[in-house]
């Protein structure tokens, strides 16, 4: 662990960690190592909660390391910066995604899809704190130079943005019939993002009760998918779907797709989820599946402009970082409430109460 627990009178930071198997977060102060001339360290101001944080932290992507602060939509202040670096300078806002290092060699990254490097290195992992914590560290240039102007509550474009915005730069087009399954963290932002990619977008949730929300982000239509009606009257009406969804129903995505349309999942099931899937169909009506994993910093900047073009920021709810529990509980379980449609984590009332150490 390249963070080191300590005192609080020694320590660089704070974070909000799960020391044990489940949803509970612990106040941990710590020590920052030495920085390195590539590196930089923020004060973070704000970072989003994405469910796979949770699903990491329960086990169901695998028995969780411990301890675990998770983080991967971060924005913050930058405090120190390596002898090495050039493009970022100290106070400047900045953001940080999913990922924090990449091999340079291969020929993922040379070709500029390092988040298909088979050595990268996630924001958070056994060896590296994430974004639930007051001070940040890592390798300069996975770091995105901010605006001002740039909410540090729209830190969730980071993961959950960026997720979306790479499979819909790569296949939608003007005009197309887009179709966003999951009305939630994710899903929300594709509905925005897609409306703006000029297609014809159809919101596809369990829930009627988001048709009128869903309708005002830039959705045109609404399906209710518990409604076998619904889904029978717009078979075969969709050139795209952007599946959003942990529990990914592909045989009622496909049903919706035209032929020779194509499907493209960004929820990741947890490992017992069995994700059914009728071959004969696909091959049959030529249809394509894809997967898509966040995207590249190159992605990640093309995004970062459109949003500044459309001024487009995710709904979220934020919470003190003192309260991370409450921001915790609310994705996890929904008390006392469910995300409207993303929680952030703000750190600005900590530091009444805590001062980093000088050094």
């Amino acid at each position: 662990m390249s963070e080191q627990p300590c005192d609080i009178g020694d320590a660089d930071g704070v974070a909000m960690a799960f020391l044990e198997k489940g949803t509970k977060v612990t106040p941990l102060p710590f020590r920052q190592p030495a920085l390195g001339d590539k590196q930089i360290r923020i004060r973070v101001t704000h970072a989003g909660l994405c469910m796979s944080d949770l699903l990491t932290s329960t086990g169901q992507w695998g028995e969780p390391y411990l301890p675990l602060v998770p983080g991967h939509e971060i924005v913050g202040i930058v405090e120190k910066v390596g002898e090495k670096v050039s493009h970022l300078h100290e106070g400047d806002k900045v953001g940080f995604g999913v990922y924090r290092d990449c091999c340079d060699m291969c020929s993922e990254c040379r070709t500029g899809h390092e988040n298909m490097c088979a050595g990268k290195s996630y924001t958070y992992d056994p060896y590296s704190y994430g974004g639930y914590a007051t001070s940040f560290q890592s390798r300069g240039d996975f770091f995105f130079k901010l605006d001002d102007s740039f909410p540090g509550y729209a830190a969730p474009l980071f993961c959950a943005g960026t997720t979306v915005y790479n499979p819909l730069l790569q296949y939608a087009k003007p005009s197309m019939k887009v179709g966003i399954v999951g009305i939630g963290g994710l899903g929300h932002v594709a509905i925005k993002f897609a409306n703006k990619f000029g297609c014809e977008v159809t919101a596809i949730s369990t829930t009627p009760g988001k048709e009128q929300e869903a309708k005002s982000m830039g959705a045109h239509h609404f399906i209710n998918s518990k409604d076998p009606e619904a889904l029978k009257k717009h078979a075969n009406s969709l050139d795209m779907i952007l599946d959003t969804c942990t529990a990914v129903n592909l045989e009622q995505d496909f049903s919706l797709v035209r032929p020779r349309g194509h499907v493209a999942l960004v929820g990741a099931p947890n490992v017992e989820h069995d994700c059914k899937l009728n071959i004969t169909q696909i091959l049959m009506r030529q249809q394509e599946l894809h997967g898509s994993e966040v995207g590249p910093r190159i992605v990640i900047e093309n995004m970062l402009e459109f949003v500044k073009i459309h001024n487009i920021i995710p709904d979220v709810d934020i919470y003190p970082f003192a309260d991370t529990q409450s921001a915790v509980n609310s994705l996890f379980s929904g008390s006392p409430k469910w995300p409207r449609y993303r929680n952030v984590i703000e750190t600005k009332d900590f530091f009444n109460t805590f001062t980093p150490r000088s050094n």
